[in-house]
């Protein structure tokens, strides 16, 4: 009688010493478990947000733009061909639209010198960066994601790493202007400034209104590009004042010229005249491009 009671009360004393390891174990696995489920959700939502901070918001949510300027870019007094294969792109030839191109920076037509920007807000450093120089940081080989539409997200690449070597003694000299004057301008400014402030003039391509959120017509909301190189026309009220040059400037809506000079030394006064005196002729310009 005493053994049977001697042996349950040991039964029941495993059991108490059992039940709270297994619970302590249960408890262990469960905590182990979120861990590696948080860790998983964490990775994405950690990468999602790299993605929306090193992207700047022109990139993210871009908005129709279609202007040009010219640009020369001089490495130690040896311009960059940009009509060579390297930087030329092709392109749809109707685009009297008002579809968004897939990418905001564009040398066409076998053109030197003439850049063509097809999204707002885009500065010299998205420039020089879509074609091999970063100086604005960012994500390697791109501009950040185009983020509009979320379920489907694209990555907006650079065109390649073109330019050449920066020789690690050179200064960026650089220059606005056109063959009658010129101002020496901050390297700082040329990278950073969205290219409208930079050259100090105004897109005056109509969806640039529609995206300020001003008032447009619905011919100009559907066809924005027929405008942005001008009418059949070019009735714009203009008094007769205008000179040919102005009328092919405003129609092919150039904002501006740039010259970039990468060397040691300051360029003389020449020097950067002989360049403004080389931009290349405006001609007149059609819907394309």
């Amino acid at each position: 009688m005493t053994q049977e009671k001697t042996d349950t009360t040991s039964e029941s004393i495993e059991t108490e010493h059992v039940t709270p390891q297994s619970k302590s174990g249960l408890s262990k696995h469960i905590k182990i478990t979120l861990g590696i489920v948080g860790a998983l959700l964490l990775i994405p939502l950690s990468y999602a947000g790299y993605v929306y901070a090193a992207s700047p918001a022109v990139i993210r949510n871009p908005k129709l733009e279609h202007y040009h300027f010219r640009m020369q870019i001089l490495v130690n007094g040896k311009a960059e061909d940009f009509s060579s294969k390297a930087y030329q792109t092709g392109y749809a030839k109707d685009q009297c639209n008002a579809n968004l191109p897939e990418q905001p920076i564009h040398f066409h037509d076998n053109k030197d010198q003439f850049t063509h920007i097809h999204w707002e807000g885009m500065t010299g450093g998205m420039v020089m960066k879509y074609y091999g120089w970063n100086y604005i940081g960012g994500m390697s080989n791109a501009l950040g994601y185009k983020l509009d539409n979320l379920k489907d997200p694209q990555k907006v690449t650079t065109h390649g790493n073109y330019l050449p070597a920066v020789p690690k003694d050179a200064t960026f000299y650089v220059y606005t202007g056109d063959e009658n004057s010129y101002k020496e301008r901050t390297f700082n400014d040329w990278k950073s400034q969205d290219l409208e402030t930079f050259f100090g003039t105004t897109s005056n391509f109509p969806a640039h209104d529609i995206n300020k959120g001003k008032k447009t017509s619905l011919l100009d909301t559907l066809f924005p590009k027929a405008y942005a190189h001008g009418t059949e026309n070019d009735g714009d009220g203009n008094d007769g004042s205008e000179t040919d040059q102005e009328k092919r400037t405003r129609i092919n809506n150039l904002v501006g010229s740039v010259v970039v000079f990468v060397q040691k030394d300051k360029p003389t006064d020449q020097q950067v005249k002989d360049r403004f005196n080389k931009l290349l002729p405006l001609d007149d310009s059609t819907c394309g491009g």
